[in-house]
């Protein structure tokens, strides 16, 4: 099957549609849709993946999951990027070198880059050693 085809089975069983009107509404043979309805008794019609359009198996007492896989949630973060909330971005100073740089998610960062931090502890190891 494919996902369209998926994709529209799960539309007709939200709808209440049998396994026989869902093979002929689709063109499908019958065995192929009662497969796939017992293979997926689990499968929340509600909850279909954006991406490729599967259903997504929900683990209980999890966090509530929107993509089928990580692959499918990766390729739509990448191709929605307009979508994506820029909330947690903070400009801070390098306490090393001086240069302003912007921080995703950790205002609390002090050095720009690893470099720098590695370059502010060999300074703090030559005061120590010289001193």
């Amino acid at each position: 099957m494919k996902n369209q085809d998926i994709i529209k089975l799960n539309d007709l069983r939200q709808q209440g549609k049998g396994a026989a009107e869902i093979a002929e509404t689709l063109n499908l043979p019958l065995n192929t849709v009662k497969s796939y309805l017992r293979r997926h008794p689990e499968a929340d019609t509600s909850r279909v993946c954006p991406q490729c359009g599967k259903p997504v198996v929900q683990k209980e007492g999890r966090k509530e999951k929107k993509f089928c896989s990580d692959k499918c949630r990766n390729q739509w973060w990448n191709s929605h990027q307009s979508e994506i909330k820029k909330e947690a971005y903070y400009t801070l100073v390098c306490q090393f070198c001086g240069k302003e740089f912007e921080s995703y998610g950790n205002q609390r960062r002090k050095f720009c880059s690893r470099k720098c931090y590695g370059n502010h502890r060999k300074k703090l190891a030559g005061k120590v050693f010289s001193g």
